[in-house]
């Protein structure tokens, strides 16, 4: 993959359904002021450049598939394995992209023009059915989903900035030509409009991030990226410029065409409220469907190529049961087993019939764990400015950048736990806790692997590097009882 690539790789990944969710709600927890809207929406689209910049050090630094495996697994190696192992279970555990695949086949159906009865019964196969001809592509040919990939890119960015454009010559056009009247009023800039409460900022603020998600998902393919310090020295940077620039200029329209009491009543149908506005009830509901469904298209694309690359340099580490037979890349000399995993999980929730809170626990269980590993591996560079500190990597993050993703992964996890709040999952356990158990019995698991039963039943554990028939290179365990082998260099004994 070279920069056009990458920089697409990133803006599908992260332009999903939030832009066309999240704005109005931000809107109100912001008190309907301009002025602290932009605010929150420029410190989430400098965290998302900070935490970019911060992986692409250690991406310059270790330029191998896995992204932030190999970043924890090489900055926190003692306790030996243990990184490895917490980290690569919750992943493979987590690894689904169920959300994307149900918003999916909902806004295809409603861009279709289907009856509510027929949406209800198709909208989860349909997403599905999707998902399987994505599997398959991936299967045949990996090259050509890349190519897709990037092309849908460049369409999404073209058709964002169209709408966008859209929207703002209502600004420049006199609403005699437009027929839509300009609710941005400089006068009302900085005046706020509701009561604004730190608490509000706050969940403004995490809504915003959340729509700058997945911009640490291309460091988990740097393998596959050419002359990966150089492209990521220009790509990573590149991408989050077009994807600010897109998110100021389509907030900058719902500001613009709606007014601001209707925008404070507005819950997740921003997006929906500002296409029919601009093209008409049913016209504009069924582009607006459309795109979303096509920008959500593009995000499975992507997550699930990662995902695929992640659990296959999990299983290579040879930890898990069936880890040879999940590592392989036979026979299209892809990582076909590794792929099954997130679609076996994905299948299991559109099968099993759920509450849609259930959906939205799942995600919080995951992002939550995730937040404590962004904070170690951005941490981890300090740890390894100190290890060498002669080593000049391709890429340098600023200590600002660093600094700021520290403390803000920090307040993430901490603030759960000191507040735990359980209202949006009745009858669910608090998702911090179950996170934190979580990661504790991995915890659990490479105690008695690596420490516990190699001391009960007086073996060693040892390390051996095995080659498949593809080509692929594995970790195999082999118990060896202490007293042979000993000095062997065909093993590595812990």
């Amino acid at each position: 993959m070279g920069v056009t690539d990458v920089v697409m790789m990133i803006v599908q990944r992260i332009i999903g359904s939030g832009i066309f969710a999240v704005s109005s709600m931000i809107y109100r927890d912001v008190g309907g002021s301009p002025a602290l809207f932009f605010l929150v929406w420029a410190i989430a689209g400098y965290s998302s450049y900070a935490g970019i910049m911060c992986f692409s050090e250690l991406g310059s630094i270790i330029p191998k598939n896995g992204g932030l495996k190999v970043f924890l697994e090489t900055i926190y190696d003692k306790p030996y394995m243990m990184i490895n192992v917490v980290f690569g279970i919750f992943i493979v555990i987590f690894g689904s992209i169920i959300a994307n695949v149900i918003i999916f086949g909902e806004y295809l159906l409603f861009a279709i023009g289907v009856g509510d009865e027929i949406m209800d019964a198709y909208h989860k196969p349909v997403g599905f059915l999707f998902l399987a001809i994505v599997a398959l592509l991936l299967l045949v040919s990996t090259k050509f989903v890349v190519k897709l990939q990037t092309i849908t890119g460049i369409l999404k960015v073209i058709l964002l900035l169209i709408v966008s454009l859209m929207g703002i010559s209502v600004l420049v056009l006199p609403s005699s030509l437009t027929g839509i009247p300009n609710n941005l009023h400089p006068s009302e800039f900085f005046t706020i409009k509701t009561q604004v409460t730190i608490s509000s900022f706050t969940s403004a603020l995490l809504k915003a991030i959340f729509s700058f998600n997945g911009w640490h998902s291309t460091h988990t393919v740097m393998g596959e990226i050419k002359d990966p310090v150089r492209t990521m020295k220009i790509a990573a940077p590149l991408a989050i410029l077009v994807i600010n620039i897109c998110y100021v200029l389509i907030n900058l329209s719902y500001l613009i065409v709606i007014p601001s009491s209707e925008l404070l009543e507005l819950d997740e149908m921003v997006g929906l409220v500002l296409f029919e506005k601009l093209f008409g009830d049913s016209i504009g509901k069924i582009i607006l469907c459309s795109l979303i469904a096509f920008s959500v298209g593009g995000n499975i694309i992507t997550v699930l190529y990662h995902i695929a690359r992640m659990n296959q340099e999990i299983f290579r580490e040879g930890f898990l049961p069936f880890s040879k037979f999940m590592s392989s890349n036979y026979p299209f000399g892809t990582p076909i087993f590794a792929m099954l995993i997130p679609i076996v999980v994905t299948s299991f929730f559109l099968v099993v019939p759920t509450s849609s809170s259930v959906f939205n626990y799942a995600i919080n269980l995951e992002s939550y764990p995730t937040q404590v590993f962004f904070g170690l591996a951005c941490l981890g560079i300090i740890i390894l400015r100190r290890r060498n500190p002669d080593f000049v990597p391709g890429i340098k993050a600023s200590m600002i950048d660093i600094a700021f993703m520290c403390l803000f992964s920090l307040t993430m996890v901490m603030g759960p736990l000191i507040k735990p709040d359980n209202s949006e999952f009745e009858g669910l356990p608090n998702y911090a806790y179950t996170s934190v158990g979580i990661l504790l019995v991995c915890t659990a698991y490479w105690f008695f692997m690596f420490r516990l039963l190699p001391r009960l039943f007086k073996y060693d554990l040892v390390r051996q590097k095995l080659t498949l028939d593809d080509g692929m290179t594995i970790t195999q365990w082999r118990h060896i009882q202490s007293a042979e082998d000993e000095g062997s260099g065909e093993y590595e004994s812990i």
